[in-house]
């Protein structure tokens, strides 16, 4: 309840009751019972739009997903019943490998026109000390379960999977195990050119241009650097606080560019915040996403119209690297599937 009790929890709520196609849920809620009586009228009144408004709420927070653009334009994903057996099955046994996933349950949902299927397989057996019934301090083995999500857009041919704490390979094999369950199509590798150029942002700075008439405004808050020469990564943020500041007062102040010229620097993450000014019934609101070289991005699920402005500016600085590849597919058809670690690194592809 506490994290739905929020402009963005709420948001989320009403978001979920236009895909069960009740947006009047919107004005039915009285505006004078605030953030947290909204909420709590919602959970009375609409328990299955507020269930769903957790679940959807949890993918926002979900960052940094793998994304890959060489998947079908599948309209009508197969979500029956032997579809998602065949995902469970295909995912347990991959992770049984490592010992991991004992039981596994699959669920989906729609929204918009993403569809969200979810796996929560077994993780390891772990041991926390708690007190039995006498009192006395003792062990006991409890299994949690990892959260696994696939994001497929039919429209943009594009898989996103989320699955922090899988190795790069493990996540190449849960990519096929969805495309062939529930797709009824086989993928082969994917290896594409990076997705984002970060580099030219260590020269910015005077700030990035909008144009005026979208009533935006931009800050790049933080880079990541990473030395060609010896590797070494450097953090460089700046103060949130001061409306003057900027990354390239920060990048001079950090970086001894007459030492180390930033030719010798390669941007790998970054963070920016997106300010939307009223306009046109707009209502001032920010958004903020990082993106990670070379195909990592936490831009998720935001309104449809500021990820497509957020989108044009991305291109507009040549920071998004364009369309997406042709297929790297075959239908499950002509041939057979074949499928064939652990990291906690976020931008890990």
């Amino acid at each position: 309840m506490s994290d739905l009790a929020s402009e963005a929890g709420l948001t989320v709520l009403f978001q979920a009751a236009r895909d069960y196609s009740l947006p009047g849920i919107v004005n039915e809620a009285p505006e004078e019972l605030g953030i947290w009586g909204r909420t709590m009228w919602v959970w009375l009144h609409y328990p299955g739009i507020f269930d769903k408004g957790q679940i959807l709420f949890q993918i926002d927070q979900m960052s940094f997903w793998r994304k890959r653009t060489d998947l079908p334009n599948n309209d009508s994903p197969d979500t029956s019943d032997p579809a998602l057996e065949h995902l469970k099955e295909e995912i347990t046994d991959l992770l049984r490998e490592q010992g991991r996933g004992k039981d596994c349950t699959v669920d989906w949902l729609k929204r918009g026109d993403l569809y969200y299927f979810f796996a929560y397989p077994d993780d390891f057996v772990s041991s926390v000390l708690v007190h039995d019934k006498e009192g006395h301090l003792a062990p006991k083995s409890i299994r949690t379960t990892l959260s696994i999500v696939f994001a497929y857009d039919p429209k943009h041919e594009s898989l996103e999977l989320f699955a922090k704490g899988l190795h790069k390979p493990v996540k190449e094999r849960l990519e096929k195990i969805f495309a062939k369950s529930i797709l009824h199509w086989k993928l082969n590798d994917y290896d594409p050119d990076a997705a984002y150029d970060l580099d030219r942002l260590k020269y910015v700075f005077d700030g990035l241009t909008v144009e005026p008439a979208d009533k935006v405004s931009v800050r790049i808050r933080k880079l990541r650097l990473s030395s060609l020469v010896d590797g070494r990564e450097v953090e460089i943020k700046i103060d949130d606080a001061d409306p003057n500041d900027t990354i390239g007062k920060a990048i001079q102040e950090v970086i001894q560019i007459e030492e180390r010229p930033l030719a010798q620097w390669q941007v790998t993450r970054a963070s920016f915040c997106f300010v939307f000014h009223p306009l046109d019934g707009r209502k001032h609101g920010r958004q903020s996403f990082d993106i990670g070289y070379p195909r990592s991005c936490s831009l998720r699920n935001a309104r449809p119209e500021r990820i497509e402005l957020i989108q044009k500016y991305l291109k507009k600085w040549d920071i998004d690297l364009a369309d997406p590849p042709k297929y790297a597919a075959v239908s499950m058809g002509e041939c057979d599937a074949s499928f064939s670690g652990f990291r906690d690194d976020p931008l890990e592809e």
